[in-house]
């Protein structure tokens, strides 16, 4: 059975503007610090090799075939080794995480990944890889009332996906992402917190100099 946690700002050694588990190591905050945070997230996952993306707001998916935890510029995570942490890093967008019985994946989606199909991406390798039934599960993100766009973007998004349609230039990108994987039945569960209302997560919306959190998953 997979093991899976999402993170908030808590539990770390990071200060100022990163204060305390920041995992990301481009944000300005001191490496140190961030390695340490890192370690701790391996503790806290009992996984002591962790994956982490060089993400990309795009479609990209990586296989991770052996232990190799070199940084991967993909926007999606996918393995079958087990004892082995793969990492989404976000401050607004969603920390998405897959199982199945013998195969996980970890997901960047924000709005580009959402139109551009990271998602049946990911899904399409999981099932190339697996046979067993997948469980998704959404981790907190902005919430589609903090989340308003410029007019174009709102018709073009709202039109392709209606159900991340919020209202005239607001997107929901969870319920967007929730019915792309429901269509692709998958089975979904959501934590609906906002991370730029919710000051117990790093927000790049609220705080532009700011930290990122994770969700990380294990087999």
């Amino acid at each position: 059975m997979a093991r899976l946690l999402f993170t908030a700002t808590s539990g770390g050694v990071s200060q100022g503007n990163f204060a305390t588990l920041n995992l990301g190591l481009h944000v300005g905050d001191d490496s140190a610090c961030v390695n340490e945070n890192r370690k701790r997230l391996g503790t806290l996952i009992s996984s002591t090799e962790l994956v982490f993306m060089d993400q990309q707001h795009g479609n990209k998916v990586a296989v991770i075939e052996t232990r190799d935890t070199t940084v991967q510029p993909v926007d999606a995570l996918v393995t079958k080794e087990k004892n082995l942490g793969l990492v989404v890093q976000v401050a607004d967008c969603l920390p998405v995480l897959i199982s199945g019985t013998d195969v996980v994946a970890a997901l960047h989606v924000g709005r580009r990944g959402m139109e551009n199909g990271l998602i049946a991406n990911t899904i399409n390798i999981m099932r190339e890889l697996s046979d067993s039934p997948l469980r998704a599960r959404i981790g907190p993100g902005v919430c589609a009332e903090c989340y308003e766009v410029d007019e174009e973007t709102y018709s073009e998004i709202s039109t392709k996906f209606p159900q991340a349609d919020a209202g005239f230039r607001h997107l929901d990108i969870q319920g967007g992402s929730a019915a792309q994987l429901r269509m692709l039945e998958v089975e979904v569960a959501l934590i609906k917190k906002c991370t730029k209302e919710n000051q117990s997560y790093f927000s790049f919306r609220r705080n532009k100099v700011t930290g990122r959190q994770a969700g990380v998953i294990s087999l």
